[in-house]
């Protein structure tokens, strides 16, 4: 367990209850998928979550706060999204690593400030799938910074749509498309009543 996650053992077992299932009204048509962040899903402490704690202390020297908030898991590959503080200032920011059993080895590792005045802050990345020459994947990660947003909707081209439905106290959410370098078109963020908070185009 480590010293630094933010998340309680009361916290856990509130989110737990909380996350369960996707919300399937008033979604968009074409809509992709749909999912929610378990967090009996993310691996035991001695693996990706050490991976990345210790490659974020090797950067910086006063992080706090580490949070490990989103997690999937394609093909033995594990993509973790995370938040910190660095010298008070708020960061996000994934990890890509190979799984090996138990075992995981770094792949990618990408952090990013955080823009504190936007409602949503995102980043896009792609990058060539671990043990691959020329099979890419995209990546949006995004920070929530308005605790009405609920829900979050991507759309790309092609039609797809993806749902993600944020955990109680969650503010990192990733999506990936492996097989893909197709940047965002638009996103929304939506309340619990599926009132739109949040909407921008792709820049």
């Amino acid at each position: 367990m480590f010293k630094n996650l933010c998340i309680t053992f009361i916290d856990v077992s509130l989110l737990l209850l909380l996350l369960v299932g996707c919300n399937t009204t008033q979604q968009p048509a074409n809509t992709a998928g749909s999912y929610t962040t378990k967090y009996e899903q993310i691996p035991a402490s001695s693996s990706i979550q050490e991976l990345t704690e210790s490659t974020i202390n090797s950067r910086y020297k006063n992080v706090t706060d580490i949070c490990f908030e989103d997690y999937e898991n394609i093909d033995n590959i594990g993509y973790l999204a995370f938040s910190y503080k660095n010298k008070q200032l708020p960061y996000c920011g994934f990890t890509v690593a190979q799984q090996n059993g138990e075992q995981y080895k770094l792949s990618y590792f990408e952090d990013y400030s955080i823009a504190e005045k936007e409602p949503v802050s995102i980043t896009q990345f792609i990058g060539t799938y671990p043990g691959t020459k020329d099979r890419k994947f995209h990546i949006t990660i995004g920070y929530i910074n308005n605790d009405r947003i609920k829900q979050i909707i991507l759309y790309y081209p092609q039609s797809n749509v993806k749902v993600i439905q944020l955990g109680e106290d969650q503010h990192v959410f990733l999506d990936i498309n492996v097989n893909s370098e197709d940047s965002l078109l638009k996103i929304e963020g939506r309340a619990s009543n599926e009132n739109i908070v949040y909407k921008k185009d792709s820049d």
